[in-house]
């Protein structure tokens, strides 16, 4: 069966990957530091070496010079050489690189390899008493050729070799150290594992159980993650949409259900929103003229198609006007629109316009042909009634103040009397502004009917 792959699974592993890392990394430094510490010891012990080894090979050569017989003094002195660690492996050749003396005695009469004749023949070109060796190095050492002189004439050249620094050197002088420096590492690393899966899984997990209770139903749960991290920037976005989401579930309760918009509560809330933040608006309260005569005759279903008619073209009007402005039902045929000063003329124009060239077709051929319908009043007396209008009543702050919805609501429902009395007299919707200021009670006045849209 596959690891589940959680987040905690993921810190681990990724702290685990990170501590070998870290361990192989830290190793690696010190053994190659190491070999290069012994490289360097190994060096300067061979040229001390090669500087005994040169001294005691050439009074040798000195002395059995006059006897003949050089090689025979050399193979014996290459074992004194060895006791005296002064070599660690040791030739002597003549100058055409044929073995005189060996350490490995059965090398004797033999010649060097290409390359280390080679070398023979370059130590001995370039010898002099300034420079009298040359250093070759190979695999895991380091081979000197040193000319054996006499009288600064080279009679022999002697080839000693000494290891270099290699790795398992290192491994044996500094392995314990690196034992200990990975234990170290991990007893470091494992505290800071459980923390930072305490730091991160912790606030992870208040989120994720308060996420399936807001999903239960519980929308105005908050969280707390004390922290200024983007964990806790995290908790304070989740509380905000829990905000939101209580709000968004008042508005959707509150919302007429046929139109689905915000009820009388959320236009309540706006108005004052408004007022509180000393903001300039215009709300446009609106009413359907003889829309219970047509109810009456065409039934309630045509009546509610008015209604949504109605609906979207204020909806349009807010679109093409002022996006960021509001609009509410109360219910009915009562409509409230919010907006600012400078945009209502636009606004209402539109929705004028629009509403009496679209809402003519909701009647039938006769009805619009005749421009009425007959139907009988609320007393019951049949009569004839023009074709639905708007009447739209506006109240600002921008002549007065205003200081709570009651008071909006109230000059509206003033302002509407004149509105309704304005589309009579037209024929046709009409806005009325109420323009009136806090301290001369200055009459409305009756803003000039938008012109009829041509086509």
């Amino acid at each position: 069966m596959a690891l589940k792959q959680t987040l905690k699974f993921r810190i681990i592993e990724g702290m685990a990957f990170f501590t070998i890392l870290l361990i192989v990394v830290f190793t690696s430094i010190i053994l190659l530091r190491e070999k290069e510490l012994i490289t360097q010891n190994n060096l300067y012990r061979a040229r001390v070496g090669t500087f005994a080894a040169k001294e005691a090979l050439e009074r040798s050569l000195l002395s059995s010079a006059r006897a003949g017989s050089p090689a025979k003094v050399f193979q014996k002195l290459i074992p004194i050489l060895l006791e005296g660690q002064l070599v660690e492996d040791a030739a002597v050749t003549d100058l055409k690189a044929k073995v005189a003396a060996s350490t490995d005695s059965g090398l004797i009469g033999t010649k060097l390899s290409d390359e280390e004749a080679l070398a023979v023949r370059s130590s001995v070109r370039s010898y002099s008493p300034k420079s009298w060796f040359q250093t070759r190095l190979e695999p895991g050492q380091a081979a000197f050729y040193i000319p054996l002189a006499i009288d600064d004439v080279p009679q022999y050249v002697a080839v000693l070799r000494y290891s270099l620094g290699d790795m398992a050197q290192a491994i044996r002088r500094v392995g314990k150290l690196c034992a200990f420096s990975a234990l170290a590492v991990i007893a470091i690393v494992i505290p800071v594992c459980l923390l930072l899966i305490r730091a991160i899984l912790g606030p992870i997990q208040i989120l994720n159980r308060a996420t399936k209770d807001v999903a239960a139903g519980n929308l105005g749960l908050k969280v707390e993650v004390p922290t200024e991290d983007e964990l806790g920037e995290l908790a304070q976005t989740f509380n905000g949409m829990t905000a939101a989401l209580v709000k968004m579930k008042e508005r959707a309760e509150n919302a007429n259900p046929l139109t689905k918009l915000p009820g009388n509560n959320v236009i309540h809330e706006e108005i004052e929103k408004r007022i509180r933040g000393n903001l300039k608006f215009v709300a446009i309260y609106s009413d359907l003229d003889n829309f219970k005569a047509f109810n009456d005759k065409y039934g309630i279903a045509a009546g509610d198609q008015a209604i949504k008619l109605t609906a979207q073209v204020m909806r349009e009007a807010l679109r093409q006007g002022d996006p960021n402005g509001f609009l509410g039902h109360e219910g009915g045929d009562d409509f409230i629109l919010l907006t600012t000063p400078e945009k209502r003329e636009a606004v209402t124009q539109y929705l004028c316009a629009e509403f009496d060239k679209r809402i003519k077709e909701l009647y039938s051929p006769e009805d619009r042909a005749q421009g009425h319908i007959v139907s009988k009043d609320r007393e019951g007396n049949v009569k004839q009634f023009p074709l639905m209008t708007f009447s739209l009543a506006g109240v600002t702050n921008a002549y007065r103040p205003l200081n709570s919805y009651a008071e909006v609501t109230n000059i509206c429902a003033e302002v509407k009397k004149k509105a309704k009395l304005s589309s009579k007299a037209e024929g046709k919707s009409s806005f009325v502004m109420d323009e009136r200021t806090a301290d001369h009670g200055v009459e409305a006045r009756k803003e000039a009917n938008p012109p009829e849209p041509t086509g």
